[in-house]
């Protein structure tokens, strides 16, 4: 006898990502095509290991869109067993109660979480009637374990989960359990760079031979270890960074016949339809002015068209294009126009949203690199001037005559500070670019 199921995690329901309405709606969509590939391979249960929303105080919207999906499921036979994850915890002001409690009083859904008594954990049966508890059997002796996310206190937590474990040898021989999950909410240290207070790898150790597969949750990377501990990833692109991970959800088949008397499964990670992410890198170096970089951008963009092109027929709709801005950027980053680089794309090339990511370096005046004292008065004058001239000569447009232009803003300052009229100060700020431009076409 086979038992199937799904296992998913990190749906972020309600992730009104860039503002943009389609990418609340991609999250719904995504969540959507996996239910109903659930429906029609009549699979045994779908498995969420954390985080079906993105917040915890959601909208009707939201609501509905889980809501809409956890009735299908009810529809077709087929249980939705969750457990909460950080982003689905209640408010402390809301009595502890989260919209995932309301969908499971609701019998939307499965919610488990093992009883924390003080220093023990305790697993208790799922009750139809209470809505609540710690495991919930499938039929052929498969039981779900569930224990909701606790942050920085897991790996102690698992200690404990292995102790309850224990307890529960004698229960589950007399319910005939031949094959046991536990979903945690949580991932392991390392597999994501920055990402720290997970448990180590071997902190899930007091779990083995208590349980055959580890359903997790949390990371939007996947990846396994072991064919014992599993995290699918999210089923869309939370983050822009995590586009490049092949995320999706677990195909698990339980062959609980197998010849050897040993219940076995085997976990095919497959890639659910998401929003493509094109994320490229574009070089500001050398290019001397906005008006140089706007025009080498703006060829940039039609050579890489066709890309977009091709993502937008094969998803069926535009993909987030994502560029990086590297190099080192030769005038004055102020002088950047995001909004004509983000025009630029959005006329090129099919795009539901344009991230634009300043990356590039700058060389910035250092005044404790200068032997003169802004403190004293006899200097300060000659280090303005030198400040001022460095931070011109940084920028290409102004670097040929950079001293000059120094003199220049040293004077304007000196105008602006005195009693002169605006528009005077402009005439005179008029003839001085005169001047200096003269000159530049003169060298």
């Amino acid at each position: 006898m086979d038992i199937r199921f799904f296992h998913l995690a990190d749906v972020h329901l309600g992730n009104f990502q860039y503002q943009n309405q389609e990418r609340y709606n991609d999250f719904a969509k995504a969540f959507g095509d996996i239910i109903e590939t659930a429906i029609a391979e009549q699979v045994a249960a779908v498995v969420i290991a954390g985080d079906v929303f993105h917040k915890r105080s959601i909208d009707a919207l939201t609501l509905y869109q889980a809501k809409h999906a956890f009735s299908l499921l009810k529809a077709a036979g087929i249980p939705a067993i969750v457990i909460e994850g950080n982003h689905d915890k209640a408010h402390y002001r809301d009595a502890q109660v989260s919209w995932l409690n309301f969908l499971s009083w609701s019998g939307d859904l499965i919610l488990l979480s093992a009883i924390n008594a003080g220093s023990e954990l305790h697993f208790a049966p799922w009750s139809s009637e209470s809505k609540q508890g710690g495991y919930y059997d499938l039929p052929g002796g498969v039981r779900i374990y569930g224990v909701p996310w606790y942050g920085g206190s897991t790996a102690a937590i698992i200690e404990r989960v292995g102790e309850a474990l224990r307890r529960m040898a004698e229960d589950e021989a007399q319910a005939g359990v031949r094959y046991r999950a536990l979903m945690l909410h949580t991932g392991v240290d390392g597999v994501v760079p920055n990402l720290h207070g997970l448990p180590t790898r071997t902190q899930f150790d007091p779990l083995r031979g208590l349980v055959d597969y580890i359903a997790l949750g949390h990371v939007h990377k996947p990846y396994a270890f072991d064919d014992w501990l599993y995290n699918p990833g999210s089923t869309e692109t939370v983050s822009a960074e995590e586009a490049a991970w092949k995320r999706g959800y677990y195909d698990v088949t339980v062959r609980l016949d197998d010849a050897s008397g040993a219940p076995l499964h085997t976990a095919r990670h497959v890639l659910n339809k998401q929003r493509p992410f094109l994320r490229w890198s574009f070089a500001v170096d050398d290019l001397a002015s906005p008006e140089v970089l706007l025009a080498r951008f703006t060829a940039w963009c039609a050579e890489h068209a066709a890309s977009a092109d091709r993502s937008t027929q094969q998803f069926g709709g535009p993909p987030v294009i994502d560029i990086a801005l590297t190099g080192t950027l030769v005038f004055d980053p102020g002088a950047l126009e995001r909004r004509a680089l983000e025009d630029v794309v959005r006329r090129t090339m099919p795009a539901l949203h344009v991230l634009l990511r300043n990356l590039f370096n700058a060389v910035d005046f250092d005044p404790a690199s200068s032997e003169l004292d802004g403190r004293n008065e006899a200097t300060r004058q000659e280090l303005e001037l030198r400040v001022f001239r460095d931070l011109l000569a940084r920028d290409a447009r102004y670097a040929p005559t950079a001293e000059q232009w120094a003199k220049v803003v040293a004077e304007l300052k000196g105008h602006a500070l005195g009693d002169d009229e605006p528009a005077a100060i402009a005439a005179w700020l008029r003839e001085a670019q005169q001047r200096l431009t003269t000159l530049e076409t003169a060298e």
